[in-house]
């Protein structure tokens, strides 16, 4: 089995702690993440777990705290103890990557990066750090690195380009960047062959504010707990979710996984080279661009339509699942398994 290390920012990124998650699947204690990543855990404290976006929910508090010895990690990487380093989320780690990068890099180490950011922007080509000059010459992490970016548009190659690339132009300059989404854990989804009984049409959590009221939804944050999250999405026929920050957002994981139909306002807007991925409108989801326009279409599925849409929901989250999220990123690297 291959060694991996990932480098976190010692706070939650949803993009790489879905992969860590991935990992330990698939290879067990073989991936080692630095500094240790305590609310991944089932040892991690109710505070711990407190203090996480979002509650805690979904790929928090899982994971099996394996004895690993987190020593010297970066020196042991530059020695050749690791197979592939990973720098999860370069916009809060870029000071170990200009500390530790180009040394693993001119080392031969085999590197990737992982851009979780909701900003369009690549590292290190953003007002973050344009305002620093301290920081103006930091070390470059595309050229020496597979770039894996979850916001990807024509102004990534603007913002490359420090602006001088105008962007229907620019969007020709970011081949280096590689698209990736978010992850949900296997054992979020429901059985396919099996999925819940529904008893009502709509998720009580309704982030859309022109739909909540005329589904009965809130737009407030609606459970402090897991379970009856969970619970009241598989009792749902549908989940409503939108762009946020960015486009992708574990939310249009938690809803498919739950065996409930994504309803995703403005999808058509989505740039191509933004996640979520293989969101197809009428086969996996249903794509709105206002209430009446969602309730009409949700009026016209009758049980068969339904359950066809709900399959193909069933089916795209199950090649989003951590494990699969994993082994997709260790394909694109060259990483055998074997």
């Amino acid at each position: 089995m291959p060694r991996v290390l990932v480098i976190t920012p010692n706070f939650e990124d949803y993009l790489a702690d879905g992969l860590i998650h991935g990992l330990r699947e698939l290879i067990g204690a073989d991936c080692v993440e630095f500094p240790k990543a305590e609310y991944l855990y089932d040892t991690a404290s109710p505070a711990v777990l407190g203090r996480v976006r979002g509650g805690g929910f979904t790929l928090y508090g899982r994971l099996p705290d394996l004895p690993i010895d987190r020593d010297h990690l970066l020196q042991r990487a530059l020695g050749g103890e690791f197979d592939l380093v990973v720098f999860g989320d370069i916009w809060r780690t870029f000071g170990l990557w200009a500390e530790w990068g180009i040394q693993l890099h001119a080392a031969g180490v085999p590197l990737a990066v992982l851009d979780g950011s909701d900003r369009v922007e690549p590292y290190p080509y953003a007002g973050l750090w344009w305002r620093v000059r301290a920081w103006w010459f930091l070390p470059r992490a595309h050229t020496r690195a597979p770039y894996f970016k979850r916001e990807i548009t024509r102004w990534t190659g603007w913002f490359r380009s420090y602006l001088a690339v105008p962007p229907p132009l620019a969007r020709r300059t970011v081949a280096w960047a590689r698209p990736i989404g978010f992850s949900i854990p296997a054992a979020q989804v429901v059985d396919p062959a099996a999925p819940p009984a529904k008893s009502r049409d709509f998720a009580s959590h309704v982030v859309d504010p022109e739909v909540a009221p005329r589904v009965g939804g809130r737009t407030s944050y609606a459970f402090a707990d897991e379970a009856a999250y969970v619970a009241d999405l598989r009792a749902s026929r549908f989940g409503i979710t939108t762009k946020r920050e960015g486009w992708d957002a574990l939310r249009h994981y938690e809803i498919a996984a739950a065996g409930a139909v994504p309803c995703f306002r403005d999808l058509h807007r989505k740039p191509p080279g933004c996640a979520p991925h293989g969101l197809v409108p009428g086969v996996n989801c249903l794509a709105y661009r206002s209430a009446d326009d969602l309730l009409r279409q949700v009026g016209r599925l009758d049980d068969a339509a339904y359950a066809r849409l709900r399959a193909g929901t069933l089916a795209w989250v199950a090649g989003h699942t951590t494990r699969a999220a994993a082994e997709r990123l260790l394909g694109q690297l060259g990483v055998p398994l074997g």
